[in-house]
């Protein structure tokens, strides 16, 4: 799990199917859905079957009427949207917008391109965005609120369930039943969210990332990193720099 401060990022699955995490809401999507990540928001995804396609496209310094800066779907709409009949033209768009950024010498039509993107789909919100899931107070909400507040540190599900003072076995179903992973497994995925996050945005060293996102042994810091994300950490920080897209 991680979040974007500076822009909000627009994801467009153009293939497969893929499970995806958005602040406390859990939503399976496939081709033609579009999520919306707002900046501040926290997110992941995963595959289903292994076969998740998509595009994706960073966007700062905007704001759409009703909403704060780099937010498409703030408090008015649900960060799903099922395109429909309009899946073609917008993948259409997607892929212009991403050839240009790779060719990186036409910044002002990459531009006016962004914002043709996000005027269609601030259309297509308002004539099929749904509301937003209500957030009801409950254990689950309860528990990832004092888990990102506590992730960096050395929690466990019992010290989780004594500070809460809940039963372990009950405080773990409620949380997964709310979203979608179990306490653990949500801890280890906002420290290595966190970490990704490092990795691109500073120059420390992987032992310095490995501590302040909660490990005190970089070597399992960096097991872990590549059974979550598929690669080491360094290859991860490499890759980035060489497949970096300039933003618009």
């Amino acid at each position: 799990m991680h979040q974007h401060e500076d822009r909000a990022e627009i994801i467009l699955v153009t293939g497969g199917r893929g499970s995806f995490n958005i602040d406390t809401g859990h939503y399976l999507a496939s081709p033609g859905d579009v999520l919306f990540f707002d900046s501040g928001i926290l997110h992941d995804e995963t595959t289903i079957d292994g076969d998740l396609a998509t595009s994706c496209l960073g966007v700062s310094d905007f704001q759409l009427p009703g909403r704060r800066a780099n937010e498409m779907v703030g408090r008015l709409y649900a960060p799903q949207l099922s395109l429909d009949a309009q899946f073609d033209a917008v993948r259409t768009l997607f892929h212009t917008a991403v050839q240009l950024a790779l060719a990186g010498d036409a910044p002002c039509v990459l531009d006016q391109l962004t914002c043709a993107i996000l005027c269609k789909l601030d259309e297509e919100l308002a004539r099929h965005g749904q509301p937003p899931r209500p957030q009801q107070e409950s254990l689950g909400l309860t528990v990832k609120a004092y888990i990102d507040a506590h992730y960096r540190e050395s929690i466990t599900l019992q010290s989780i369930a004594a500070e809460l003072n809940f039963n372990p076995y009950y405080l773990a179903h409620a949380f997964r039943e709310h979203i979608g992973y179990s306490p653990m497994q949500y801890i280890i995925r906002r420290r290595i969210g966190e970490a990704q996050n490092l990795l691109i945005g500073t120059d420390r060293s992987i032992t310095e990332i490995a501590f302040s996102c909660g490990y005190n042994n970089s070597n399992y810091f960096q097991s872990v990193f590549k059974r979550l994300v598929g690669m080491t950490p360094g290859q991860y920080r490499r890759d980035w720099v060489q497949n970096a897209l300039p933003q618009t």
